[in-house]
């Protein structure tokens, strides 16, 4: 019969597997040594407890771009910079650089959590442990609320973008649904024939969207727009509001800034993920923050840096620049934008299916969603959820809305989601830390970095549900606070449906370290708290 293996580095939890239970203790060690450990060897019954996610699979550069990819760099030039411009103007690289600094306050606390427990269950795992199963679930649901949402409206937007564009150019109808639904069938088929297939491709999609928008902005720098000067974005004088104008950009930036976390799921798939994935986290946000931070000046620049008013107000100011630059060759920024909105997707997916894979191994979460393929080893079934739960949110929004709202629709959802799972992750770090790793506690690390992320932050949480905005936005607070909702109802069904199921919320977790040959350990539970 498969078997779970639970190992612990002092006395066995008796009443939890005792022998009239079908427990077995094993006492590791040889004859010649005291023995160092115990193994409990707990029966159970899921009949895929032998098939595992693939281990050692992912490097730090697969790591690095499963970051990237996530974060979105060309989708969020063209659709946020101009929001970022009506605010700061000019100044937008200003707003950047201090936006990258406070995103690296809210990076140290998945690195951290990622150093001292690499987990597949990402965000469930470290909420858990920090703040409780109840309090954990709820980051966790909020977390799948902003991974599921934030892809749907990249990819549902994209549908919507490619036909438009067939439509004026070529005075082709083909129905933007049609291009949605493909994107997502492509992004289920990579996700669910291997991690190192999706982790790759993505990787190439990311680095060809880098460079397309680098090549972009190289060219604006070349060719100043009318009334540039170079030192303008530079000076916060230049913004419409000074150093005000600044501030409110920043609330922008961070959010175009957000999805560095993404690879702390992908531990257990990951070589040495006590040190990669922390490295990987770091590396992703601090190469997009100085991306971010030269595209946006080259912007200006090559738009005009005394008219900002006027690229925050057209419709697709990136459209107009590339026409005009590059001529027939503008088709390279829609390339960019269709790999953005795959890359994401696929990054996305893989991230939100292993937090599903480690809660159904886990009980709080159907078992059928810990299932592992035995051929692939990807977690087949929560990666179809994923991807059937995004194509069902485009098509609400898009058929029974407009098409148009998709992207602004489901990312302020999406954003609601990413400010309330950031600020628990940031609690929940100080909590794990002083509870579980006193020794390794440092004041400014683990308690002063956590909360200037979650001071940082409220700012965000303002604007986006104030002023008011308008029809349909305006509901989008109150659909958070319902899916909020319903996560609360379904976690006190499950837990009056299987007592303790709650209880056991962050146990499956890699070992720090590895073996002699480098190896990660498998995801083994641990005692729950």
């Amino acid at each position: 019969m498969p078997r779970r293996y639970l190992q612990l580095q002092q006395k066995p939890p008796w009443h939890l597997f005792p022998p009239w239970r079908g427990g077995q203790v094993v006492m590791s060690g040889t004859h010649r040594q005291k023995p160092k450990e115990f193994r409990v060897i707990a029966e159970t019954t899921n009949p895929d407890a032998d098939h595992q996610l693939r281990r050692n699979s992912l490097g730090l550069a697969e790591l690095v771009f499963q970051g990237v990819t996530h974060i979105a760099p060309a989708t969020n030039i063209v659709f946020t910079f101009p929001i970022i411009a009506l605010k700061a103007g000019p100044d937008m690289p200003l707003s950047f650089l201090f936006s990258t600094i406070v995103c690296f306050f809210i990076g140290n606390t998945v690195s951290q959590f990622s150093r001292y427990m690499p987990s597949s269950g990402g965000y469930y795992s470290f909420a858990t442990r920090g703040l409780g199963s109840r309090s954990g679930f709820m980051a966790t649901w909020s977390y799948l609320i902003y991974e599921i949402l934030g892809s749907a409206g990249c990819v549902g937007f994209l549908g919507y973008l490619i036909s438009d564009m067939l439509q004026k150019q070529f005075h082709v109808n083909i129905p933007w649904w049609f291009f949605a639904l493909a994107t997502s069938a492509l992004i289920w088929a990579l996700t669910h024939h291997g991690v190192q297939l999706s982790a790759r491709i993505t990787a190439l999609l990311g680095g060809l969207e880098l460079l397309i928008m680098l090549a972009l902005g190289i060219t604006f720098l070349v060719h100043p727009g009318p009334g540039s000067t170079y030192v303008a974005p530079l000076k916060p004088s230049s913004s419409p509001h000074h150093f005000g104008g600044i501030l409110a950009g920043m609330v922008f930036s961070i959010l175009a800034l957000s999805g560095f976390e993404a690879p702390a799921p992908l531990a257990q798939e990951a070589r040495l993920p006590d040190k990669f994935i922390g490295r990987a986290i770091m590396l992703s946000l601090g190469s997009i923050g100085i991306f971010y931070i030269f595209t946006s000046y080259a912007s200006a620049i090559g738009w005009g840096t005394g008219d900002m008013a006027a690229f925050a107000s057209n419709p697709n100011p990136y459209y107009a620049l590339g026409h005009t630059l590059w001529g027939a060759r503008w088709w390279f920024v829609v390339v960019a934008v269709i790999n953005s909105a795959v890359g994401v997707g696929l990054a996305c997916a893989n991230a939100a299916s292993r937090v599903m894979y480690t809660m159904g191994r886990a009980g709080t979460l159907p078992s059928s969603f810990g299932r592992i393929h035995p051929i692939h080893r990807t977690p087949a079934f929560a990666i179809a959820f994923v991807q059937l739960s995004a194509v069902a949110a485009i098509l609400l929004v898009g058929l029974l809305l407009q098409p148009d709202y998709i992207f602004g629709f489901l990312e302020t959802i999406a954003t609601l989601a990413v400010i309330v799972l950031y600020a628990m992750a940031n609690l929940a770090l100080t909590r794990y830390m002083r509870r579980e790793q006193r020794a390794k506690f440092t004041v400014w690390q683990h308690a002063v970095a956590p909360w200037i992320a979650t001071l940082a932050l409220l700012p965000v949480l303002f604007v986006t549900v104030y002023p008011e905005p308008s029809w349909p936005y305006n509901i989008t607070p109150y659909l958070f606070l319902v899916a909020l909702l319903i996560g609360f109802v379904y976690m006190q069904w499950r837990e009056s449906r299987d007592p303790g199921a709650l209880r056991r919320g962050a146990t499956m977790l890699i070992r720090t370290g590895g073996t002699a040959e480098g190896e990660v350990e498998r995801n083994e539970p641990i005692a729950p708290l």
